[in-house]
């Protein structure tokens, strides 16, 4: 089984089918599977968020293998980088 956090996302999503293609079990951790619409069909869709514990190691069940493709849009800027 392989799990993708940040499925709902555009990489997530290509490398969903290409899992899929491959004839692998794939699982999708999203905050709103609704969001996912038909994108991920053939998936297992599951419920929840890498930022609570119960819920990803509840995802994590049976995984070999698990990508994390989560955007963090945080606070800040380009102030936040050193400038070369």
């Amino acid at each position: 089984m392989q799990l993708i956090a940040g499925a709902t996302g555009y990489i997530g999503g290509l490398l969903a089918d290409r899992l899929l293609a491959d004839e692998r079990e794939v699982r999708c951790l999203a905050r709103d599977p609704g969001r996912a619409g038909g994108r991920l069909e053939g998936c297992e869709v599951v419920r929840g968020d890498v930022l609570e514990r119960p819920s990803l190691d509840s995802a994590l069940e049976g995984v070999d293998t698990a990508y994390y493709l989560v955007h963090s849009m945080g606070r800040g800027g380009d102030s936040d980088f050193e400038e070369r």
